[in-house]
This record gives C-alpha cells, structure tokens and sequence, in this order.
C-alpha cells in the first residue's frame, strides 16, 4: 500500500511541475520571470552627439526613436528623454552589451547629478588668468563663457554683481562636456575675489 501511495505521489508532483511549466506567462527579453527589469547598459553621460550617448569608459548607447525610455518598473516613475552630459542612465539593449556601440531598446534611469547639501558639482575651477567680456580664461587654459542665465555666488550667497577680475579664483560647473577647452558656465561661485 505505501508503494502504491508512494508512486501516486510522485506522479501527481510530475503532473503539477508540467501543468506550472505549461502556464509560465513568456516574459520579454528585458524582464526576468521574477518580473525585474535586465539592466545591461549602464554609466554617466561624458558625451551627447545627436542621438549617441557616450559614457564613461567609452561606451556608445544609440538613442533612436524605437529606444522606449521605461521609468522604473516598481515605482512608475517617468524617464525624461532630455539626456545631459553627467547623467547617470541604466537601460537595456538586445545587441551583445559587451560591444564598444549598442543600441538601446529601453531605458530605465535618466538622473541628472544629485546636489546636496547646497553644494554644487564642480566641473571647473581655476584663478582668473584674462576676462573679455563674456569670455573667463582660467590659469589651466580652460574658456568660461558666461551669459544671462548664469548664476554667480560667494560665500554671502548669491552675488548680484560679481567681482570677475583676473586673479579670482573660481569654482564652477556647466551642462556642456566638462573635460571640453571651452564651456559656458550654468553656476559660477567667486571662492578669492
């Protein structure tokens, strides 16, 4: 009787195993069957040029209009599609994510650099060497540009006329490619004047 109970057992365990196997739902190919999303590429933005994103380390994602920018999953919060030099991204793609250029399918996170503590990004910093108008070259060669929508402050806060003269030091960050010779200055903060 116990071999007869035995052998009932195990194949009503082999019925159920093919019953759960016949029902699995298909996920798609960037969801794992335990519904998070597979994330394989991921890095901060070091270069945007058109619709290719390059990321540190040398990697270039390609934006195209089939790329669906996702949000995140457990949260449903929304992607913006606005990407900057020093966001950091996480996405998907369907092409081999070792290669050097892939072309992404979802993307998942688009966060621009977190500021706290009233601190701001440091993309730049020098002593003022030459101003011309609108145009700060620091000691280090770097151009500054600046224009009506920078913002300039000092250690009272925010400085209404700044004090740009050669021999300032600087500290200051920008939306444009830090590592470029030339960029203009989103935030300026007068360290010296």
């Amino acid at each position: 009787m116990k071999k007869v109970v035995t052998m009932c057992l195990a194949a009503m365990m082999s019925l159920a195993m093919l019953i759960g196997c016949g029902n699995s739902a298909p996920t798609e190919p960037d969801v794992k069957p335990t519904g998070k999303v597979v994330v394989n590429i991921e890095g901060t933005v070091t270069a945007v040029n058109g619709g290719e994103i390059t990321l540190e380390g040398g990697k270039v994602v390609i934006i195209s209009e089939d790329t669906v920018f996702a949000g995140d999953p457990d949260t449903n919060n929304q992607v913006s599609d606005q990407i900057n030099v020093g966001n950091f991204i996480q996405g998907y793609t369907s092409d081999d994510p070792s290669l050097d250029k892939v072309n992404a399918a979802k993307i998942y996170a688009n966060r621009a650099p977190q500021r706290t503590g009233g601190k701001i990004v440091i993309d730049f910093e020098g002593t003022i060497s030459a101003v011309d108008g609108d145009r700060i070259t620091l000691d280090n060669g770097k151009v500054v540009l600046v224009d009506a929508n920078t913002v300039y402050t000092d250690v009272n806060g925010t400085a209404e006329n700044p004090a740009l003269a050669v021999g300032a030091y600087i500290q200051g960050n920008t939306d444009d490619d830090p590592a470029a010779a030339e960029v203009t200055a989103k935030r300026i903060h007068i360290v010296v004047s």
